[in-house]
């Protein structure tokens, strides 16, 4: 009897299993996509970020190079860290907002800060110290204390906090850029979105006498 029992309900149970089997292959598809996109879209955009923030760098004064005391171009700093973003997330040149086939959902904003140490080649375009914010497409800057280095910033997930605070902290030693972004990134079943908040900085380093970021 127990032997028609076991016969009888073994023959249910498998057709049961046969009918969920494919919903329970779309579930695990979906969630190895979802970890997929997650993974790809945090390092393209931390990527593209790492190289906005040393394209940022680069842009030493003329005059500064000359005397073999680099300092950054604060105005020449944001339209190269824009450059690339755009250039590494498929976003409008002028809007950031983006483009057809891009992985972002949303026109990122983010904060940039340029950080000299001093004014001594402020004539130049190279402020001491100078702090962008673009959000809601549109962009506000202002001045922001310097006191030589090595100098502490503070990372919130909206903002750079000049001399430490926030969940991370980066010192700068030598005149760089420090950035963080916040993006909403397109997931690949195209449900829902990501939304990476990233940062990342780079500084001019001298060694032997040759300075580049």
């Amino acid at each position: 009897m127990l032997k028609r029992l076991l016969k009888d309900h073994r023959g249910p149970a498998l057709i049961w299993f046969l009918i969920f089997l494919p919903v329970l292959m779309l579930v695990m598809a979906y969630l190895a996509d979802y970890t997929q996109a997650t993974t790809e879209s945090d390092i393209d955009v931390q990527r593209a970020l790492e190289m906005a923030v040393r394209a940022a760098a680069m842009q030493v004064t003329t005059d500064s190079q000359a005397a073999g005391h680099p300092r950054i171009n604060i105005v020449a700093a944001n339209i190269a860290f824009r450059r690339e973003l755009a250039s590494n997330l498929g976003l409008d040149a002028n809007t950031l907002e983006p483009l057809k086939g891009s992985a972002m959902k949303t026109r990122p904003d983010y904060v940039l800060v340029v950080y000299n140490g001093d004014d001594a080649y402020a004539a130049g375009g190279a402020l001491a110290a100078y702090k962008y914010v673009f959000s809601g497409g549109g962009l506000a800057g202002g001045a922001v204390a310097a006191v030589g280095f090595p100098y502490t910033f503070g990372m919130t997930s909206r903002d750079i906090l000049p001399g430490g605070g926030g969940v991370v902290q980066t010192t700068l030693d030598m005149p760089g850029v420090v950035a963080i972004i916040n993006t909403s990134v397109t997931k690949i079943l195209g449900k829902t979105s990501i939304t990476p908040i990233r940062w990342a900085a780079a500084k001019i380093v001298c060694p032997n006498g040759g300075c580049k970021p």
